[in-house]
């Protein structure tokens, strides 16, 4: 009886500690499977391919709460800070511009994170937000892979 009364204590206490650990798991994996830096692997304005030259050697970093993006001299080009809505899939993404042609720029979108590559699609000033990882009028989609340690400078 004794014996059994331990074990059950310790099996709610095992219970109690995982419990926990699990909940701050769920609650940080989200944005801890986007921060990064990233190159830009191919994109999408307007339903049609953006031309790879306009993509090369454009860098993205995403942080907790930043998305930055740099041109091939690193000059940055573009700043927002961002939310996440996961309880779905793919994410629900809304930026707001801290840096652009325009800053305070709300815009939504969607986010997916696989492995080392994130698919991002979102609405362009005055689109509405895409339903689905292909663009439309006023939208824009790009598929970004994660950079090596030794290809960062």
């Amino acid at each position: 009886m004794i014996r059994t009364h331990i074990y059950a204590r310790l099996a709610l206490a095992l219970v109690l500690i995982g419990v926990p650990a699990c909940t701050n798991q769920s609650s940080e994996q989200p944005k801890a499977k986007l921060t990064g830096e990233y190159r830009i692997v191919s994109g999408e304005r307007n339903g049609a391919a953006i031309d790879p030259k306009e993509l090369d050697d454009a860098v993205i970093t995403i942080g907790e709460s930043t998305i930055t993006a740099y041109d091939k001299e690193r000059k940055e080009t573009f700043a927002a800070t961002y939310t996440l809505e996961t309880k779905r899939k793919p994410w629900e993404i809304t930026m707001t511009s801290t840096q652009a042609p325009q800053t305070g720029v709300v815009t939504k979108g969607l986010i997916e994170a696989d492995k080392d590559k994130v698919k991002l699609v979102y609405a362009l000033p005055d689109g509405k937000p895409p339903t689905e990882f292909k663009t439309g009028e006023q939208q824009q989609m790009f598929v970004l892979a994660k950079t090596e340690p030794a290809q960062r400078g």
